[in-house]
């Protein structure tokens, strides 16, 4: 079972309003092509499992930083809106499942870890501005189920507006 990428489920739902994957984006010309956890400034990210940093940190967008990963399952995983990496991670690091690997960042109003998921399949850059309409490679999959099946990473504090899951 893959583990959550932070230490706690967020109470603001990652699969209602423009946090889910496929809400619109400019006015419906394209589509979300992520789950947005919301989450403090500075919150702990892991690794969701065993693989291999593949491409980052870059620039993403508004000052936040992403970073890319093959999974060994064969998947590709973008952590986006990130703060910065965590010390010793780097293209070609192997992780372990359950490794900090880097920390929330800020935007906007929200801070929060922009997840990406990918079936493995595609090759190449995992923005492709022509593709609509996510306007990301065409092996871009749903994280809704995945996120849905991960496990949390031991016991926590959990900040303030976070919660365990539901029954």
């Amino acid at each position: 079972m893959a583990t959550f990428p932070l230490p706690f489920i967020p109470t603001l739902s990652y699969k209602t309003g423009g946090r889910r994957f496929g809400a619109n984006r400019d006015g419906g010309k394209r589509k979300h092509a992520a789950c947005d956890l919301i989450a403090p400034k500075g919150t702990e990210i892991y690794a969701v499992e065993n693989g291999k940093v593949t491409y980052g940190p870059y620039l993403f967008y508004r000052g936040t930083y992403a970073i890319e990963f093959r999974l060994d399952s064969g998947k590709v995983v973008r952590y986006c809106e990130i703060e910065k990496v965590a010390s010793g991670i780097a293209v070609g690091s192997t992780l372990t499942e359950g490794t900090l690997i880097a920390y929330v960042g800020k935007m906007y109003v929200d801070s929060m870890l922009h997840f990406e998921l990918y079936n493995g399949s595609g090759t190449g850059s995992l923005t492709v501005r022509s593709n609509s309409p996510y306007q990301r490679r065409s092996d871009l999959i749903n994280p809704t189920d995945y996120l849905d099946g991960c496990a949390l990473l031991g016991a926590v504090q959990y900040p303030v507006g976070c919660a365990l899951p539901g029954p």
